[in-house]
């Protein structure tokens, strides 16, 4: 099945250096989105779903249900995607309600770098997804590093950029090309391909907020999409055990102000400035938050000033914590293994929370604390495959092999 998918974007700027999104948001339906155009014309919603940290098919269906018509995937499972569900979810919609405006964007893994390697890793991505041609291709990061990749990448950015910029002008990639993870060297060079990026995906949220980049995008005419908005690379790669953003004293009082989250603080923020943000949310009432809800205000020029102030005040790291471990899940087995964390090692009643998932042959790789319990299960049948409990006295560094000997 063929999509008629469409993609928008823009890229904006921050206070004092740029104008802030002339959306006028107080005028929006009920329904209505913020968008922006691409320097090709074609339009994007600014808030789209991000399809990663335990985002499944029936996740995805109750965000198209909610209204979302941008879908964030990638092809790295371990990471915690799963591109298969998003293209099941996506047609189970377009069977049950006709409509076909929904753009999908995915992204290639390190490991696929290369010209012949991402080609035949859109086409993976093309038979995961159902579809004959896709709306955006990004690629996830610009190169391997220890513990990314399971295998050597046969080429670099460049070439897979090569790639991507063939694939985009033959139409098998409708809308956008783009990149992550990009910094001023970087920039430099894409800026003189002969398809510059639609698209530039980076970390970005009310302490880190990448306002040189974002200059610079728009300055070039390229929509900066933010990965991370809610703050969660904080926690996941930052050492800190609680969300600063979530938990920050000024984001608070301003969402006390308008009786809704920080989360939607943080969203009309960032799309006033004209940036793309994809946060994931397994829950209906969270993700009709994040789309709709996020929207029903308007911030003041001094709301603005407030959380544009906020930039760079880096958190206080927190003391080492003698119970952290890091560990390596290693999947031995042919098939995909899907991993959990227990949420009461201790008792036998808790709740299994989705941590990712580890394709045949891969590595799942993590930071955890003592005591703490992962099950592993299969992914087609969902049968427990093995456990196992951290144990800080074994290192602070682990592996643990996954469908060895006694457990698959």
């Amino acid at each position: 099945m063929t999509m008629i998918c469409h993609l928008y974007g823009l890229c904006l700027g921050a206070l004092l250096q740029f104008p802030y999104y002339t959306t006028a948001l107080s005028e929006m339906r009920d329904s209505d989105v913020p968008t922006a155009k691409l320097h090709n014309g074609i339009k994007i919603p600014l808030v789209g779903l991000g399809c990663a940290s335990g985002v499944r098919e029936n996740h995805i269906r109750t965000a198209l249900s909610a209204g979302y018509r941008f879908l964030d995937t990638a092809q790295s499972y371990n990471w915690g995607y799963h591109e298969h569900e998003v293209g099941s979810a996506v047609h189970n919609h377009i069977t049950n309600t006709n409509e076909q405006d929904i753009f999908i964007q995915t992204k290639i893994h390190p490991e696929d770098l290369g010209y012949e390697a991402t080609r035949r890793a859109v086409n993976v991505s093309l038979k995961r997804l159902g579809l004959s041609s896709i709306d955006s291709v990004l690629i996830h990061k610009p190169r391997c590093w220890e513990g990314a990749c399971n295998k050597e990448p046969e080429g670099t950015w460049r070439d897979s950029w090569r790639a991507l910029q063939e694939l985009y002008e033959a139409g098998v990639i409708r809308a956008s090309i783009g990149i992550c993870d990009v910094d001023d060297k970087l920039l430099d060079e894409l800026l003189t391909q002969k398809i510059r990026p639609h698209i530039i995906q980076n970390w970005m949220d009310p302490l880190n907020q990448d306002t040189h980049m974002r200059k610079r995008c728009q300055s070039a005419g390229i929509q900066y999409q933010a990965y991370s908005s809610l703050g969660t690379q904080w926690v996941h790669h930052r050492g800190h055990k609680e969300n600063p953003v979530l938990k920050n004293p000024i984001l608070l009082n301003v969402a006390n102000k308008y009786s809704v989250d920080v989360a939607q603080i943080v969203i009309n923020w960032a799309t006033r400035h004209g940036v793309s943000v994809l946060p994931a949310s397994t829950n209906p009432g969270r993700q009709r938050d994040n789309l709709v809800d996020s929207f029903g205000f308007v911030l003041t020029a001094e709301d603005m000033q407030l959380i544009d102030a906020l930039d760079g005040m880096v958190p206080r790291m927190p003391k080492t914590d003698p119970n952290e471990v890091k560990i390596n899940f290693l999947n031995q087995a042919d098939g995909l293994v899907e991993t959990y964390w227990f949420s009461d090692a201790a008792g036998d009643t808790g709740e299994e929370v989705h941590v990712g998932s580890i394709e045949g042959g891969g590595a799942l790789s993590l930071t955890t604390h003592n005591t703490h319990k992962f099950i592993f299960r299969d992914a087609a049948s969902g049968i427990s495959v093995g456990e196992h409990v951290v144990l800080r006295d074994d290192g602070k560094d682990q592996t643990h092999i996954v469908g060895g000997s006694g457990e698959l």
